[in-house]
């Protein structure tokens, strides 16, 4: 499969004479101040909170998509990022450049940066530098999912395993897996020793 780098050149433009910002493939967006986004969802409340981040992921799954299959980069004999169940556009596609691509899209939101830890079978994300606080942890859960899957056409659970004030982790899993770690967690379980309780469960159980 040939490179297919993210491109972030003229992503966003401002057009001052209507008084409006363009992102490209969306329609017009507005800038707030992340403590003003961040208030909101503690007024508006977890659940309405993340029914806006899962709308927001969504969106950014599916200019990811987009941008996959105008690229012409799925390619049959790849590895896919999730064989038989992605979107045209992304089967074939390895996870590291949907991460890349993803990545990009929380960057262009000003949500932060993204990466992925491997911890043995369990994947986990990784959003550095995000300006919103632990309050609108469950705003970000909402956006991976949301994110992840109209990307991958699979149901997934974002779960936030550990916050500091550079770095927060989420467990990206089944509901199954993410209920269990969240119930070990609420426990007094660490994430890390959550994650090593997981593996010991077996993959169908899990």
């Amino acid at each position: 499969m040939r490179s297919f780098r993210f491109d972030p050149s003229k992503a966003v433009t401002f057009d001052l004479e209507s008084g409006l910002v363009h992102l490209d493939g969306a329609p017009s967006r507005i800038l707030v101040p992340a403590s003003a986004l961040g208030a909101l969802c503690v007024a508006a409340g977890a659940g309405a909170a993340s029914a806006f981040g899962r709308e927001l992921g969504a969106a950014m799954g599916q200019r990811l998509v987009s941008r996959f299959a105008v690229s012409g980069v799925a390619a049959e004999g790849e590895p896919s990022v999730a064989e038989g169940a992605a979107p045209d556009g992304v089967r074939g596609a390895t996870p590291e450049a949907v991460v890349e691509h993803l990545g990009g899209e929380l960057a262009l939101a000003g949500l932060g940066t993204l990466g992925i830890e491997r911890w043995g079978r369990a994947l986990v994300m990784v959003i550095d530098h995000c300006p919103l606080g632990s309050e609108s942890s469950c705003l970000l859960e909402a956006v991976l999912e949301g994110a992840l899957e109209a990307t991958t056409g699979r149901a997934v659970r974002a779960l936030l395993l550990d916050r500091d004030p550079v770095r927060a982790r989420f467990l990206i899993a089944g509901g199954a897996a993410a209920n269990r770690v969240r119930g070990w967690l609420s426990g007094g379980a660490s994430w890390g020793d959550a994650l090593a309780k997981l593996h010991a469960v077996p993959r169908g159980d899990a």
